[in-house]
């Protein structure tokens, strides 16, 4: 048994006995010194940290060492807090650090007392199965060096640790063990140890007087906050955080101020403040912490956003370097181009640069793009004091932005109003060019409409100044190599830190010179491991030519170029990317600078798209065959019923004429499914009651759940009448029960209810385009799992499920959500984790009263017809016009015939009298269809009465139809379908 599995074995029943403690109620702190000193002797260590921390703020540690070792004791309480001073820094770190060497650890601890410290250290983050990050675990003071197999090794215990940390998180507050014994501890180690507390710490953080000024701060302050570093110490807090308040007696010590503060921008952002009153040297002193919150008021919508646009800035950034190293172009033209490329990138339309005449305060604008003037200058100059406000905000701040400059009641300071209001300048933006500390010239881009800009875009407009800066002061070409060192420092910070994954490799031996961190995180190894392969490392060997191709299009003419492929990850797995590809030259070695974009994503969604499109095809497709089947069952049954009535008592006659019923039946039933799956059924809306339709589905309901599920009914009287598809609502409900019958797991309550409710304008629900209103609300309640919080946004999305693969569509809740949105109704839903999910379903009220709520089986009796009315029937299928021609007939019509809406208008015009009824298919070949004949009927004569009849009614306006007051019937039909409608109006004598 190897050494690695002999330590995993031992680390397993160490956990296993800790277990038996846990459920003895062994107390959790004792549990949690028990497995760090069994990992102290397992791996041969002196001592072992557990920094607990939770929401990023250190709430508990735990130290050990090996037993009954005095020693070993003692040289831990005399060195505890300059190893805390070392270790704080790191408790947000993601991966394991392994140092054998005392330079080493320096390096890695970036600490001058680490190496004394420490010399060999172990340090493993602790998160749990979301990524949530625990804190760390540190084992350090072992003779031979540490390796990951020591970690594997201590896995069970590890895993024992982070377990041990989730529990006691989840206990109410006065119950928790392992977060109380910090309390006393953390405030001591404010006061004890406030230089590790904030010295490295990434947290801007301040010791302020009690009069609130800036004693100390750490190197975060002057990265995000308005003052640079060397000027913070002496200033008033408040003109950071204007509203900042220092209370000694407030009653909660952690208690936080959601605050505005000045950034390093020169704009006000949100952060969250907490004040921390301590006493040293018998004075009264306050801790300050700053947190940055931007990132977590920003939408999904303002992230991508943000995301798209700091690519096209970096890709920006990336050609303003490349021009700025034209050595053989003039500075003019330089600085010309550069401008142009700001102006495009941020979509303004004006920008140029200012420069300072030596030793004066004239500034000259040396070069200027407008959109609207070609080859342009601004003649006047510029007169700015040093004791200006405007020199002395962008000396201090470098970028500096003015907003509403054209309104009557604004001024710039530095611009006449003539300026503004002739290039009609509504906002600004400023980066300085400083030498000295003095104010030399600035870059200004100008905008007409935008009324803010955005953090990202500073950062950019600092960049470009930053390549505009070094173009102004190289006087002397001869010294511009030295001023690109600078900027390739620059471009690597961007290159680290960007959010996407930029990889850079030799083109001669294809190793990667240069990955950033991104990258590692996507494709899954270290930046050691990534730096010691090749780009052919990870690329299937399918896509071994699209790299070939790739490093024969990037030639030395600059330009960029895109090419998708597919890419392996460490894990094995295969994604397809986008490769943004651009030929550099990085530390003096020909290179190819990649940009890869996972879009394994996007590709899924077009396949689903595809899909999508073949479905709505297949509809179209199903729907003209529907079509076709309704017309040709309404010949079977037309002439069927003809014959019926001549013949008579004909037994024999009368049983085959009863079977060709039966299967014009039955097509009818196959015809609506298929006009279901289609989504054609616009024809079938009509005033109904949900009170009687759920009354006659919840059989159906019944029958689709278990035994084990009750259904609870709550529905109001006197629910008012609605204006909807029946089968859909049907299919909607059953939609509903059966989602609601999955997340009980089959069994619980299911409740429908439904009740008369009326929106104000006030109401909350009235948002967007909802109308205040009258509406039935139909809710249907299920006792399941409940939805989780980050997956209730999707639900209704097309093909989005939860179900096993090919247990669910992933169509059903979208379906629902687009019968409410065809209803003129929305949707809404309310769900909570194992408590359970309401859908509510809103229908508006109709003003239309139901003609159908107590509809009676038995036939309407025959319609009398006086002598002298007549009818014309119009339809392109002449089968069907002589059935209907003769049925009309035999109720009393005296009936013309017609074989399109053109013929229709012919016979119209010539007939001297006024047809009574004309009875007209929708869907027919010619120029007009069956609504616009009935239009133009009803404008010339309104007394005639129209029936509109069809079996397919895509991209046909019904409501147009009801609008003129015309009746509709769904194919196929016959005789008493006729008479039911015909028995709606009054037939006087002619």
């Amino acid at each position: 048994m190897s050494g690695s599995a002999e330590t995993s074995e031992k680390a397993l029943h160490a956990s296993l006995l800790l277990l038996k403690q846990f459920e003895s109620q062994v107390p959790l702190p004792d549990i949690m010194i028990s497995a760090l000193e069994s990992m102290v002797s397992l791996s041969g260590s002196r001592f072992a940290f557990l920094l607990h921390n939770h929401s990023g703020t250190l709430i508990s540690e735990f130290t050990a060492h090996h037993p009954g070792n005095t020693k070993d004791e003692e040289h831990l309480k005399k060195h505890a807090a300059e190893m805390y001073s070392c270790l704080l820094p790191q408790i947000r770190r993601t991966a394991p650090l392994i140092a054998n060497s005392s330079t080493a650890v320096k390096a890695e601890l970036a600490n001058t007392l680490a190496w004394r410290l420490f010399q060999r250290l172990m340090l493993i983050p602790l998160t749990n199965s979301m990524g949530d990050k625990k804190g760390i675990l540190v084992l350090f003071g072992r003779q031979n060096n540490y390796g990951i197999d020591d970690i594997n090794g201590l896995e069970s215990l590890i895993s024992l640790c982070v377990n041990l940390l989730i529990l006691d998180e989840l206990r109410p507050e006065e119950e928790s063990q392992l977060t109380k014994r910090s309390k006393t501890d953390l405030r001591t180690e404010a006061i004890r140890g406030q230089d590790f507390q904030f010295i490295n710490s990434k947290t801007p953080r301040f010791i302020t007087t009690a009069e609130g000024i800036i004693i100390n701060h750490n190197s975060s302050a002057g990265s995000l906050l308005a003052f640079p570093s060397e000027r913070l110490t002496g200033q008033a807090i408040t003109q950071l955080i204007p509203k900042l308040k220092l209370n000694l007696h407030q009653k909660d010590p952690d208690e936080l101020q959601e605050l505005k503060a000045h950034s390093k921008a020169g704009n006000l952002i949100n952060v969250r403040v907490s004040c921390l009153p301590f006493i040293k040297h018998s004075e009264l002193l306050f801790s300050i912490q700053i947190q940055d919150v931007r990132a977590e008021l920003e939408t999904n919508t303002e992230r991508h956003e943000k995301s798209i646009r700091i690519r096209k800035q970096q890709r920006a950034t990336l050609e303003v370097a490349r021009i700025a190293t034209q050595e053989d172009a003039p500075f003019e033209q330089l600085v010309r181009e550069i401008c142009q490329l700001a102006s495009n990138t941020l979509q303004a339309p004006r920008a140029g640069i200012w420069l300072a005449e030596e030793d004066t305060p004239v500034y000259r604008n040396v070069v200027q793009i407008d959109h609207a003037q070609a080859n342009y200058c601004e003649k006047s100059p510029l007169l700015l004091n040093s004791n200006t406000t405007f020199v002395r905000q962008l000396e201090q701040v470098r970028v500096l932005s003015l907003s509403n400059l054209n309104r009557s009641d604004s001024g710039s300071g530095f611009l006449s109003q003539e300026y503004i209001q002739r290039n009609q300048t509504a906002t600004l933006i400023c980066a300085a060019f400083i030498k000295n500390s003095n104010l030399i010239g600035f870059l200004m881009i100008e905008d007409t409409q935008r009324t803010q800009w955005h953090e990202d875009q500073y950062s950019f407009v600092r960049e470009v100044a930053n390549y505009l800066h070094i173009l102004v002061l190289n006087e002397h070409r001869r010294n511009i190599q030295s001023d690109l060192i600078q900027q390739e420092q620059q471009f690597r910070l961007l290159f680290f830190d960007s959010p996407l994954s930029l990889m850079a490799f030799d083109r001669e031996t294809f190793q990667f010179i240069a990955v950033n961190h991104t990258a590692t995180e996507v494709f899954g190894y270290s930046l050691n491991e990534m730096l010691s392969k090749g780009i052919y490392d990870l690329i299937p060997v399918q896509q071994v030519m699209d790299i070939h191709a790739l490093v024969s299009i990037n030639n030395e003419n600059g330009n960029y170029h895109v090419l998708e492929s597919r890419m392996q990850k460490h894990s094995g797995d295969v994604v397809d990317v986008e490769i943004h590809s651009h030929s550099i030259n990085l530390s003096s070695r020909p290179s190819i600078l990649m940009v890869v974009h996972d879009i394994t994503e996007k590709k899924r969604i077009e396949s689903s798209l595809r899909r999508t499109q073949k479905m709505e095809a297949i509809g179209q497709l199903v729907g003209g065959i529907a079509h076709d089947f309704n017309n040709i069952t309404n010949i079977i049954r037309g002439h069927a019923e003809l014959l019926e009535m001549k013949i008579g008592d004909d037994e024999k006659t009368n049983k085959h004429l009863c079977a060709i019923n039966k299967a014009a039946t039955r097509t009818t039933s196959l015809t609506h499914k298929l006009m279901q799956f289609s989504r054609q059924q616009q024809i079938n809306s009509e005033v109904c009651h949900i009170d009687d339709i759920l009354s006659d589905l919840i059989e159906l309901i019944t029958k689709s759940l278990t035994r084990n599920i009750q259904i609870v009914l709550e529905i109001s009287k006197d629910l008012w009448p609605v204006l909807i598809d029946r089968g859909d609502f049907e299919d909607v409900m059953i939609n509903l029960a059966i989602n609601a019958r999955d997340a009980m797991d089959g069994q619980g309550t299911l409740t429908i209810g439904a009740t008369n409710v009326s929106l104000d304008t006030d109401d909350s629900l009235i948002v967007r385009d909802r109308q205040p209103g009258d509406y039935i609300c139909i809710s249907v309640q299920d006792t399941g799992s409940g939805i989780p919080k980050e997956l209730q946004e999707k639900i209704f999305d097309p093909f989005f499920t939860t179900k096993e693969k090919g247990k669910g569509t992933g169509l059903g809740l979208s379906m629902v959500y687009g019968f409410a949105k065809r209803s003129s109704g929305f949707l809404e839903v309310e769900s909570h984790e194992n408590i359970g999910t309401t859908f509510c379903l809103w229908l508006p009220r109709s003003e239309t009263v139901s003609t159908l709520r107590h509809s009676s089986a038995t036939l309407i009796p025959e319609v009398e017809i006086p002598a002298g009315h007549t009818a014309l029937v119009v339809d392109d299928e002449e089968d069907i016009r002589s059935s209907l021609h003769e049925i009309l007939e035999t109720i009393g019509f005296k009936t013309q015939q017609a074989g399109s809406a053109d013929e229709a208008k012919e016979i119209i015009k010539n007939e001297p009298q006024n047809f009574s009824l004309v009875l007209s298919d929708i869907v027919m070949p010619g120029s007009e269809n069956g609504v616009q004949l009935a239009q133009w009927i009803k404008t010339k004569t309104p007394e005639t009465r129209v029936i509109l009849a069809s079996g397919y009614a895509e991209n046909i306006s019904l409501a147009e139809a009801r609008k003129f007051s015309c009746e509709l019937l769904k194919k196929p039909f016959g005789k008493q379908d006729i008479l039911n409608i015909l028995n709606h109006w009054q037939w006087d004598k002619k």
